[in-house]
C-alpha cells in the first residue's frame, strides 16, 4: 500500500467485489478535504467495473479512520469557508448511501468522527474485537454532519446517538453491537474470513434484488421517490434474473444469477 501522508482514497477490483481503501496511515487514515472529494468518483470507478459489492477499510490495521485531519481545519475549515468542507464530506456521504450494490465497512481499530460518518453510510458494518467507535465533535468545537446524525439515529435509535453525540463517550466494538451500531464483532484475526464469507454470500444473490432492496430502503428514509421504488421493483420482474430464480427453485438448484 503507499505510503501518503497527505492521504488519498484508493480502490481496488477482485472479481466482483471492489475495495475502496481509506489511505492515510501516517496519520490513522484520517480524512481531509481532498480525500472526501475523491470519494465520489472513486465509487463510481469501482461500480462502472462492474462489482456486486463493495468493502470500506482503512488502510492497515490501527484505524478504519480517526476522525477528519484536525490540522488543516485552521485553513480549510472556518467560518468563511466551512461550507466547502461540509459539502464535501456530505457529497461523500451521500455517494456512500446511494451506492448500488451493497457496501461493508470492515472495521478494524478507531472509528470516529469523519470515519464513523463514512461506516454509518454503508448498508453493513462488521468489526474486530479492537475497534473503538465515537462522535467527538463537541471536544473540537464544530458540528457532526447533519447526514451522519441522520444515519446515526437511524442505526442506533434517538437515545443512544444522544449518548455519543452529546458526551461524546468512546465505546468498543460490544458495545457497539450491543447497540446496534456494528452488525458482528469477531476477533482481528478472523475478520478478514468473515468479510469474505459474507461477500460470497452476497455475490450468489439477484443484483436487482438488492438494487430494489436498496431503493425501497432509502425511501423508507426519504432519498428515494416511490416511483424510484416501482421502477426498481419492475425491473426485477423484467429480468433474466427473475426467470432464472423461478427456474432454478423448480429444478432444485442454486440460480446463476448474472444481473440482467
Amino acid at each position: 500500500m503507499k505510503q501518503n501522508p497527505k492521504g488519498e482514497i484508493l480502490t481496488t477490483v477482485s472479481g466482483e467485489i471492489g475495495w475502496l481503501t481509506i489511505a492515510n496511515p501516517l496519520n490513522r487514515n484520517a480524512m481531509n478535504l481532498t480525500m472526501y472529494q475523491q470519494i465520489p468518483a472513486a465509487i463510481a470507478k469501482l461500480v462502472n467495473a462492474g462489482i456486486r459489492v463493495m468493502i470500506v477499510h482503512g488502510d492497515g490495521d490501527e484505524a478504519f479512520g480517526a476522525g477528519s485531519d484536525i490540522s488543516e481545519f485552521a485553513e480549510l475549515r472556518t467560518g468563511e469557508n466551512a461550507g466547502t468542507y461540509d459539502k464535501a464530506e456530505a457529497d461523500a456521504h451521500e455517494a456512500l448511501e446511494n451506492t448500488p450494490v451493497p457496501t461493508i465497512a470492515m472495521i478494524k481499530g478507531a472509528c470516529r468522527g469523519g470515519g464513523l460518518a463514512i461506516a454509518l453510510a454503508c448498508d453493513l458494518r462488521y468489526a474486530s474485537d479492537d475497534a473503538t467507535f465515537a462522535a467527538p465533535p463537541a471536544k473540537l468545537g464544530i458540528a457532526f454532519p447533519h447526514p451522519a446524525v441522520k444515519s446515526l439515529v437511524h442505526a442506533i435509535g434517538d437515545a443512544n446517538a444522544r449518548h455519543l453525540l452529546l458526551t461524546a463517550t468512546t465505546i468498543d466494538a460490544y458495545e457497539a453491537y450491543r447497540i446496534g451500531l456494528i452488525h458482528q464483532v469477531t476477533s482481528t484475526s478472523s475478520l478478514i474470513d468473515t468479510i469474505d464469507a459474507l461477500t460470497a454470500q452476497i455475490c450468489k444473490l439477484a443484483p436487482q434484488s438488492l438494487t430494489a432492496g436498496k431503493t425501497s430502503l432509502a425511501n423508507l428514509k426519504g432519498h428515494t421517490t416511490q416511483q424510484q421504488v416501482q421502477d426498481a421493483i419492475t425491473a426485477c420482474y423484467e429480468s433474466r434474473d427473475y426467470q432464472e430464480g423461478i427456474t432454478a427453485f423448480m429444478e432444485k438448484r442454486a440460480p446463476d444469477f448474472d444481473g440482467t
